[in-house]
């Protein structure tokens, strides 16, 4: 836990003016660590609640005996500019250029992923391939008035049951634990880069020069993994005068007349009160309801308005071999498989592992706290993801030199149908104190990579502070494609 005591801090307090507006930000993913960096540049008194040990959420690295993973494997591509030129500053001369190598399991081979056709279809049979096109062509009649209400309804009107039944659903429900005619339609809008099978056919019949991309070819990435984004962040909040309180919990978040009064539990059992003229809140949003006392209503709204969120189970391998595959990712769909996506962090940098010798897997497992994956003992969870491993010929039973697992909760927001009702409610509840603020993935509930998160802040920024903001040119970030 920082303080304000702390010796590293001493020489700053000179900067803080007594009439600067106070930010409390809460939780220290990347959202909250952006926010105040970008606050106290403002020059704004910052103090920041995460209630982890360390910062960075899903953007830290794991580090153990020399090895380094990252919580889910996150690349980083803006089309946005201001975004790119931001995180060289950050890095400098620590950001590397990485080529973008992904395929995805599927009828026992490995093929290109983002899914590309006709390629994808040559796994199969020729009668079966033939079923996905006729499929395909056939929704464009049968299916034309169909509402795009779930994802199954998205999927199937533009691409056909077929294609729909092979490739959409498998992982789409591995990932999110539910059924494709539960999860909204808006996540597939959202998420699906795959381009016209007409288009495709057409292309593979008479190629034209201007094929446009359906994937980047590279990405952003930090030499010694992910978490030195974070990291870079925490220096400059503790340099510029900013409070990190790590290990700390938010018990209330009292709205007042005029501010906030948050009350926060430290590690070591004590509460600390603090006057907030403002807050950003990155932490989940029923979370932070949960702080807002009962007599305002906020119990009412948590109880009607719950949002769902997805956990993960990460599985770290270290290997004793040089490398697995050259894949950035790789997809596994198939439900008797208890993974669903790995990356090999040694293909993104060398510095991921103590020595050319080795190589290292993160392994998701997409497990929520109530299902029986979450549950089971870490030895447990490394048996059978090695012994499916061996099983398809991904890795040997004998490779394993090591092994470490986390489970990360509120890893995604689950847009459910009828999701949209319920943020509105709770935004419409919270939008009450027009100093109160949601960012983030997590604290507005809403999908973003890595580039959106930064992207929102910037927004944030520019709303708060018109007069202070340089330009930064909102454009429609690519934020990923279908996971």
């Amino acid at each position: 836990m920082i303080t304000l005591e702390d010796p590293r801090k001493a020489t700053n307090q000179a900067m803080i003016e007594p009439t600067q507006q106070h930010f409390v930000v809460l939780g220290g993913g990347l959202a909250g660590l952006v926010a105040a960096r970008e606050l106290l540049r403002k020059g704004c008194r910052v103090t920041l609640i995460e209630k982890n040990a360390e910062v960075g959420g899903l953007a830290r690295t794991f580090e153990q005996d020399g090895f380094r993973f990252d919580i889910g494997g996150h690349r980083f591509h803006s089309n946005n500019p201001s975004v790119v030129q931001w995180l060289k500053d950050l890095l400098k001369t620590d950001l590397l250029v990485v080529p973008r190598i992904s395929h995805i399991y599927l009828n026992k081979k490995f093929v290109d992923y983002p899914i590309q056709f006709p390629d994808a279809l040559s796994v199969f049979s020729p009668f079966k391939a033939m079923q996905m096109v006729v499929s395909y062509l056939s929704a464009k009649v049968t299916e034309r008035g169909r509402q795009d209400i779930s994802f199954e309804d998205w999927v199937v009107k533009r691409y056909g049951k077929a294609l729909y039944r092979t490739f959409f659903q498998p992982y789409t429900e591995k990932v999110w634990g539910i059924a494709c005619d539960q999860l909204a339609a808006s996540w597939a809008s959202q998420r699906i880069g795959i381009p016209s099978l007409l288009r495709v056919i057409k292309q593979a019949v008479q190629p034209t020069k201007d094929t446009p991309a359906t994937a980047i070819s590279q990405f952003y990435y930090p030499r010694a993994g992910f978490g030195m984004i974070p990291q870079a962040l925490e220096k400059e909040i503790l340099q510029t005068g900013g409070i990190l309180h790590t290990s700390t919990t938010l018990l209330e978040c009292v709205p007042l007349s005029s501010g906030f009064r948050i009350t926060a539990q430290h590690e070591d059992g004590t509460c600390q009160t603090i006057q907030a003229d403002q807050v950003i809140s990155t932490i989940p949003v029923n979370y932070l309801l949960q702080s807002i006392p009962a007599e305002l209503g906020s119990q009412e709204i948590l109880r009607n308005y719950t949002l769902e969120y997805r956990d993960i189970v990460c599985l770290f391998v270290a290997l004793n071999r040089k490398q697995v595959s050259t894949d950035s990712w790789t997809y596994f769909p198939l439900r008797n498989l208890i993974f669903g996506r790995t990356h090999e962090p040694k293909n993104w940098s060398a510095e991921m592992v103590p020595s050319d010798d080795y190589t290292s897997l993160a392994i998701e497992i997409f497990s929520s706290r109530n299902e029986p994956i979450w549950n089971m003992t870490d030895d447990e969870i490394l048996a059978k993801v090695v012994e499916q491993m061996d099983e398809i010929g991904w890795i040997q039973k004998s490779d394993v030199h090591k092994s470490w697992v986390l489970r990360v909760p509120y890893a995604y927001p689950v847009y459910h149908i009828g999701y949209q009702e319920k943020l509105r409610a709770v935004k419409n509840y919270l939008g009450q104190w027009e100093n109160l603020h949601l960012a983030g993935r997590t604290g507005s509930f809403h999908y973003m990579n890595s580039d959106g998160v930064i992207e929102d802040i910037f927004q944030l920024m520019e709303t708060l502070f018109p007069e202070k903001n340089i330009e930064v040119k909102s454009l429609a970030s690519v934020t990923g494609r279908w996971m």
